[in-house]
């Protein structure tokens, strides 16, 4: 039995000696990954040092390892990162392509733009004109029809205050009727003819009494005529129904009788 022990204890220095001896014999043996990495940081092994054999055999020990590694996220060639790229600004992005064109590709830029920008102010022009013509038609339909609808309540003004003259002789009649009497019928049908005759001038209406005046065929019509020493030639003497106008226009002719000399 202790025979065994001290045949094993042997070999098992033998297979030491072996694994030591063969790293500095250096005969048909590829050198284990990082084996460089660690001669460079500790000066050089020396001959018959052991390798660290295991998992960790061939790792960088130290605080350089892994400084060649580039961390992610970081510049590189001197270019900006994605996130960078999204945040610039476009005015910065279009200055930096600016400044790597020529001075032709500029030149050409530039009368392109000023084509362009004649354009724009031709267009610009003709819808100013169109806008200025457009805004005085419309003022001049805007004029017309102002005037329109003052003709048509003028014209049914005067067609109302026609129909009305008749009512206004009638009324004329009864004064002449009642002249001398102070009853309260009298004095009514005076207030309201003076009532209706202020109404109708307030609206444009004007009599025309051409009595002792020279005859206006315009205005007056001759119904008779009656030779007179005492009036002139061609006047008024008598009106028989007096003449209106409405605005200026003759409502209705009055109508009279002439002397004749």
């Amino acid at each position: 039995m202790k025979d065994e022990t001290r045949e094993s204890k042997e070999a098992q220095e033998e297979k030491e000696k072996k694994a030591g001896a063969a790293p500095a014999s250096g005969e048909g043996l590829e050198s284990a990954p990082g084996e460089g990495a660690a001669s460079a940081s500790g000066g050089g092994a020396t001959p018959g040092s052991k390798s660290p054999v295991g998992p960790d055999a061939g790792k960088a020990v130290g605080p350089d390892a892994g400084s060649d590694a580039a961390a992610p996220g970081a510049e590189t060639d001197g270019h900006p990162g994605p996130g960078e790229a999204e945040a610039e600004d476009p005015r910065e992005r279009r200055r930096r392509e600016l400044h790597r064109l020529t001075k032709k590709e500029l030149e050409d830029q530039m009368l392109e733009l000023e084509e362009k920008l004649a354009e724009a102010q031709a267009r610009a022009r003709e819808y100013l004109e169109d806008a200025q013509r457009q805004k005085a038609e419309l003022e001049n339909y805007r004029k017309r029809m102002i005037r329109e609808q003052t003709r048509i309540v003028e014209q049914a003004n005067r067609n109302l205050i026609a129909g009305l003259l008749p009512v206004i002789d009638n009324l004329e009649k009864a004064l002449e009727a009642c002249q001398d009497r102070e009853d309260p019928l009298a004095k009514g049908v005076r207030m309201v003819y003076e009532q209706f005759m202020d109404i109708l001038r307030k609206e444009g209406l004007e009599e025309i009494n051409p009595r002792g005046h020279p005859f206006d065929p315009a205005e007056c019509e001759a119904v008779m005529t009656v030779v007179s020493d005492d009036h002139e030639d061609e006047t008024v003497v008598e009106v028989h129904q007096k003449g209106y106008r409405y605005k200026g226009s003759l409502l209705r002719p009055a109508r009279a009788t002439v002397s004749k000399c």
